[in-house]
């Protein structure tokens, strides 16, 4: 059996580039395939994205309704089958749940709901634990011999305290899930995005105090080596392997010097399926996996190619994370079942997709996200979710007044014109604009043109950095 966890980053722009949903899913050649980040609403679940011939899936959307978080986040489980209603395959689960509160299915009545583990010492209400599922992060599929948990875990800036809060309480209550999974007797498999990167070997250029990030304390925790249940299948297989990353920023050119982190992870706790688990050196590592690598080559557009040019990233198509499988052997068959009620096929909302779905797709998945004039913004050393902060292009926010046009004409005229030298190349800088919202807001200024990567590479990025012009002070009264 062969597992494989993929952030693609927009479900329907992958479809279009491989020609059919089919096409991608025989591509990553799995029996089971976790995806994140599909960014689809439940209104949003066409055929032409949820159904191919010899798998089954199951989805969990975003219902919330908040501002910037429709339709950005989402999961989804494929799995393959020889039968579409009925089969002993494990690949084919016994149940599914959407999201693991147990909320979303029972939202017409979300007062006074008892879920199916313990909460005791949170401190959370009905309304938290709904939302925290209604961001589609999690689908949960039981395939007999092992409970398979699909994420997408939030990324939260640590001076967001509303998503820090937000991203804990994820978490918390996910591992409250698992451990109650885990009581029960049950293995417990977990895949995905975490956006969390374990430790500094799985970044490329980790900052001071990495190892002290408190989710990334929570997740250590959760590991053999440090007293927890769980073993990080790919780092227990290759603990020395460096640069093995899965996740890179675009919007720096990440991948050109393979400026990475490793975030997308496949965690399992449990006994092996002999008899005398733990007796004579029986493990379910040293019994059952036979391999577990990142898809490192794996075509994930019609140009796998990155060409950074003065600044601006030529590859359109793609997504930022590569897939991570593992393959299992000596799974058995389960007894004859019935596909889960939560399956794909049985969704009301599943329509046909139009012309009008199609042609969106097609228009979505030729996005330009570089240019020579960008807006800036995004920091951090670990791979953000591209929606939430998702850079725009400096020319895509001018205003309709012609004069303002105009203006903003001369302005990026003028910085072109007077692009200074990077002090590590002697070599043309870009020109950027401020994004993020504060008192730089608009505010041009230059950069060294060259991708990202480590500081250790005299050829990357030698972080050069200069504000275009000098911020004119307020006058005294």
């Amino acid at each position: 059996m062969k597992i494989v966890t993929y952030n693609v980053n927009g479900l329907r722009q992958r479809v279009v580039q491989h020609g059919s949903l089919k096409k991608l899913l025989d591509a990553l050649d799995a029996d089971i395939i976790c995806l994140q980040e599909t960014k689809l609403s439940r209104q949003d679940l066409s055929a032409d994205v949820t159904m191919a011939q010899g798998y089954e899936s199951f989805f969990s959307c975003t219902r919330t309704t908040e501002k910037g978080k429709t339709c950005y986040s989402g999961v989804a489980t494929f799995c393959r089958v020889t039968s579409a209603f009925s089969s002993q395959e494990t690949s084919l689960p016994l149940y599914a749940e959407e999201g693991f509160t147990g909320l979303l299915w029972k939202s017409g009545r979300k007062e006074n709901i008892k879920i199916d583990f313990s909460l005791d010492g949170l401190q959370v209400g009905n309304e938290d634990l709904f939302k925290v599922d209604s961001e589609g992060r999690c689908m949960i599929t039981d395939h007999g011999h092992f409970v398979l948990i699909n994420i997408y875990g939030p990324r939260a800036d640590e001076n967001d305290l509303e998503r820090v809060r937000y991203k804990d309480l994820f978490f918390k209550i996910l591992q409250r899930k698992w451990e109650s999974l885990l009581g029960q007797g049950k293995r417990v498999c977990v895949v995905g995005d975490f956006n969390i990167a374990p430790a500094a070997i799985d970044c490329c250029d980790p900052r001071p105090g990495f190892e002290d990030n408190p989710f990334r304390k929570w997740l250590k925790s959760l590991l053999k080596e440090f007293g927890g249940s769980f073993v990080d299948v790919f780092r227990a297989l290759h603990p020395e392997r460096e640069g093995a990353y899965t996740c890179w920023p675009q919007n720096v050119g990440g991948e050109e010097f393979n400026y990475g982190t490793r975030i997308d992870l496949i965690l399992f706790s449990g006994p092996c399926f002999h008899q005398s688990d733990d007796e004579d050196g029986h493990t379910f590592l040293r019994c059952h996996v036979k391999e577990c690598d990142i898809l490192g080559q794996f075509k994930r557009g019609k140009d796998n190619i990155v060409r950074w040019n003065g600044g601006r990233c030529t590859k359109l198509e793609g997504s930022d994370h590569v897939p991570v499988y593992i393959s299992l052997a000596g799974v058995p068959d389960v007894p004859v079942h019935n596909t889960p009620s939560l399956a794909a096929r049985y969704i009301p909302e599943k329509h046909e997709s139009s012309s009008s779905d199609r042609a969106s797709a097609s228009a979505s998945a030729v996005d330009v996200f570089c240019s020579h004039v960008r807006v800036s913004g995004r920091g951090g050393s670990e791979c953000s979710e591209s929606t939430e902060e998702e850079e725009e292009e400096g020319e895509g926010s001018q205003d309709k007044n012609s004069f303002a046009l105009l203006e903003w004409q001369r302005i990026q005229a003028r910085m072109q014109t007077s692009l200074p030298l990077c002090k590590g190349h002697k070599e043309p800088c870009v020109a950027r604009f401020v994004k993020k919202s504060g008192p730089n807001i608009g505010r041009g200024f230059y950069v060294c043109a060259r991708a990202k990567g480590p500081a250790s590479n005299p050829e990357a990025n030698c972080g050069f950095f200069q504000w275009a012009f000098q911020k004119v002070k307020p006058k005294k009264a």
